[in-house]
């Protein structure tokens, strides 16, 4: 007999894992083909945790001004992108060290529960985004006693 896998399967850490390295190879396809825009060069971090109530998610965007943020939802997916404009004069420089990333950015995160896209609030202080969706009741997960007439 063979065992068939839970719905929730897609759930465990090893698929979250294998998630992330997709986006993450999303983010470095979008370097090579941008459709038409100009590149995108990094994802900014993001974390993500539940309360009673909401989902918060928080990205760092250090250098970023707010006016370049642009975040969207569309279902359980919420979308980040923006621009990180180079911060030091156009003057020749070398370089002996350059870590930080400049340009085009964007991320897209899964969310894992239905949540009020109406209600969404988002602050955005010394260079962190935080995102705050409210979670609903999901109504068509809900077990149901269903009353057999005769």
């Amino acid at each position: 007999m063979v065992k068939i896998p839970k719905r929730g399967a897609i759930d465990q850490p090893i698929c979250k894992d294998i998630g992330i390295v997709f986006q993450y190879l999303y983010g470095a396809t979008e370097k090579i083909v941008s459709h038409g825009e100009a590149a995108i060069n990094h994802m900014p971090v993001v974390d993500m945790f539940s309360t009673a109530d909401s989902i918060i998610v928080e990205v760092e965007l250090p250098g970023v001004r707010k006016d370049e943020i642009d975040v969207s939802i569309l279902r359980n997916t919420l979308t980040i992108r923006g621009l990180k404009y180079e911060c030091f004069d156009e003057k020749k420089v070398n370089f002996v060290c350059m870590e930080r990333s400049f340009g085009k950015f964007f991320r897209i995160i899964d969310i894992p529960c239905p949540v009020d896209t109406t209600g969404i609030k988002a602050i955005f202080r010394e260079g962190l985004l935080t995102i705050m969706l409210p979670k609903v009741e999901e109504k068509r997960g809900a077990p149901r006693k269903i009353v057999i007439e005769s």
